[in-house]
């Protein structure tokens, strides 16, 4: 699949990701946003996502991201949605998807359910970013556009540790490396320079923490009344998962936290395939892949809905119990 094959008489597009987006879905959405404006300037192009976390803010075009709360009767010529499993996990911006005239996905979730016109779904792959990078032109790749896929790329392969991560992914960010952008800023920001706000979210989580199974899960949450007391929003919680993930001994970590609606946020991590962690969100009406998924859940009290999660996966684990 070639994009250019695809904006022939295109003067419109939009380009969205899933709600509560992470590096990938950033990545992704900026890296096609940044592409277009440079190399097709006769086509408007906007792109809308939810608030991202401020570790993506450095990303060009990150400005110009819209909330798609506010709706028009825009039907675009042509929509791309990235990083996004189901219309359901497109929020908002799925209005301007169900109006568009043509649709196209790209994404790399097992739980993909072919929802657009042309989908270009790849679970094996390490990325989206790296998806997009195989539909666009390579040498009209810019060091913006690049700087967008090289985050996507380090982000969903933790720093290229995840066994998702292939010859190919790296053959890649050694040549968006070779654009000029600066790889070492890029590391060091998305994953070690915090705000208060993520640091406060941080020791919440850790302090909320309890360990289950002989210590092989942790689980830990933020209330309503947390988030309020340290005036926190969900972007500040991007990185929790991963660091109650790296206690010793634990093998798959839950973090939840309140959001605008009244549900939780649940995201999961794992080190292992003892758990299809997609196969979990899936029951929750969320996707994701084995060793990382996302999924909300009803409820007030999270001690309760964690232990319901415990329930579902400790038969997992019963052969070392």
């Amino acid at each position: 699949m070639r994009l250019e094959d695809y904006l022939e008489g295109v003067r419109t597009i939009a380009v969205s990701g899933h709600i509560r987006p992470d590096g990938d879905c950033i990545g992704s959405v900026l890296g096609i946003y940044n592409y277009i404006r440079t190399n097709y300037r006769e086509i408007q192009i906007k792109a809308y996502l939810e608030p991202i976390p401020f570790d993506f803010e450095f990303l060009s075009g990150s400005d110009k991201l819209i909330r798609a709360n506010r709706f028009d009767n825009t039907a675009f010529d042509l929509f791309i949605c990235c990083d996004c499993g189901d219309l359901g996990r497109l929020g908002d911006s799925s209005v301007y998807f169900s109006n568009a005239k043509k649709t196209i996905c790209i994404d790399h979730h097992e739980t993909n359910g072919a929802f657009a016109d042309v989908n270009y779904v790849f679970p094996e792959a390490s990325s989206t970013c790296e998806l997009v990078g195989q539909i666009i032109d390579r040498e009209r790749i810019d060091k913006k556009t690049a700087e967008c896929l090289y985050t996507g790329m380090v982000t969903d392969t933790g720093l290229f540790q995840y066994n998702c991560t292939h010859s190919s992914t790296m053959e890649f960010a050694g040549f968006l490396m070779d654009k000029g952008i600066d790889f070492s800023y890029i590391v060091d920001h998305v994953f070690f320079t915090k705000s208060i706000k993520q640091l406060q979210m941080l020791g919440v989580g850790i302090t909320n923490s309890k360990t289950y199974l002989d210590g092989r899960i942790i689980a830990s949450y933020v209330t309503a009344d947390q988030m309020k007391k340290y005036d926190a929003a969900p972007k500040n919680m991007e990185g929790v998962v991963s660091t109650l993930r790296s206690v010793e001994g634990v093998e798959l970590a839950f973090f939840m936290y309140p959001t605008e609606d009244g549900s939780y946020k649940v995201s999961s991590r794992s080190s292992t395939d003892r758990v299809d962690l997609s196969a979990l969100a899936l029951q929750y009406g969320g996707g994701g892949h084995k060793r990382a998924a996302g999924f909300s859940m009803d409820g007030t009290d999270p001690v309760l809905m964690i232990d319901e999660l415990i329930d579902q996966v400790r038969p997992f684990f019963k052969e070392e119990a």
